[in-house]
């Protein structure tokens, strides 16, 4: 009966085990095995002739066994290494090789045993030579907008935080409120940057911006977007923008949005009172799709205080959230 795919994770550690000879012994451990029948066991990852990190090495194998799969051995360069025992997963391999044997080769196979005592011995995979650790760079995170004061507001600064390692360059990619696909990108920019500047923007244009690094391994995930409104979200859900909130009398407050969505539930409103540094936002209301206008006429409001507002847009499946507008009640 075959069993489920099995995933032996390996770390080789330094040379304990690689071309050193330095290992727990050139035969099994398991002694004592009977005449039984066995089933076989197959490798399919890595073969004779791939590359592997030399930081981590993924085995993907399977296990074709006749009456239970019991262990898996573990072989390099014709070397016993280790044993994994099937009911227990933590004791899965784990290999790393010392960075200074990149560019060397070392063989493997594998060899189960059933709980019937049978054992199978996998193929060998030769003239498996290691790397660099095939690690695609670390998700951008923590980015801003800046707006940069001039004689025209035409720039503006996209930062973000260098938290990939190998990266060779990073991407930032823009787009419009109205165009839903990115279509320009700024860059490639030098590894270890983390802000540019986009000159010769738009006013009264809203725009939206997500960075990635990108190595010969393949691309980051894109950072959060950002975008010029102060709204946010996951970037699939457009978010409400331009949220104004005008006081009409000293206990009422009117707000207006721009609904960028058209798969949207509900707009939840929430407000900030504002009456001290810990003051949060709480739901006040909400309103049905399409909506794009509030009056908070709640009698909680007094006049001569400040209060801040903001509009959650929610699909069947996302949300997000617009600018924060803040308005002061007359007296």
């Amino acid at each position: 009966m075959k069993t489920k795919i099995k995933y032996l994770t390996v770390l080789l550690t330094a040379t304990i085990f690689y071309l050193t000879g330095c290992v727990n012994s050139s035969n099994s451990p398991i002694t004592g095995i009977s005449n039984a029948v066995a089933g076989k066991i197959e490798i399919y990852s890595p073969v004779t002739g791939d590359s592997v990190g030399y930081d981590r090495t993924i085995i993907n194998y399977s296990v074709f066994a006749v009456q239970g799969n019991k262990s898996v051995e573990l072989y390099i360069n014709g070397k016993y290494v280790s044993t994994y025992f099937t009911n227990d997963p933590k004791t899965a391999f784990e290999l790393k090789f010392d960075p200074s044997l990149k560019g060397q080769t070392f063989s493997y196979y594998l060899k189960y045993y059933d709980a019937n005592g049978a054992s199978a011995i996998s193929d060998t995979m030769t003239n498996i030579v290691i790397t660099e650790p095939r690690v695609v760079p670390n998700k951008p995170t923590d980015i801003k907008l800046m707006t940069l004061q001039g004689p025209t507001s035409n720039s503006i600064n996209i930062s973000w935080s260098d938290n990939s390692i190998g990266e060779v360059y990073y991407e930032v990619w823009r787009r419009e409120i109205t165009t839903p696909n990115y279509t320009r990108q700024i860059g490639p920019l030098p590894p270890h940057t983390f802000n540019v500047n986009d000159n010769n923007i738009l006013p009264n244009v809203v725009y939206y911006y997500k960075v990635r690094g990108i190595n010969k391994f393949g691309n980051s995930e894109f950072s959060d977007e950002v975008n010029t409104a102060g709204a946010s979200g996951s970037g699939s859900f457009p978010p409400p923008t331009g949220l104004s909130a005008v006081a009409i009398s000293s206990n009422v407050v009117k707000l207006q949005w721009q609904d960028n969505s058209n798969n949207e539930n509900f707009f939840k409103i929430e407000r900030n009172d504002n009456w001290s540094a810990w003051s949060t936002y709480e739901t006040i209301s909400t309103v049905s799709a399409n909506i794009t206008t509030f009056t908070d006429n709640s009698g909680n409001l007094i006049g001569g205080h400040e209060y801040y507002y903001r509009v959650k847009a929610f699909s069947s499946s996302d949300s997000s959230w617009s600018n924060i507008a803040s308005v002061k009640t007359p007296l």
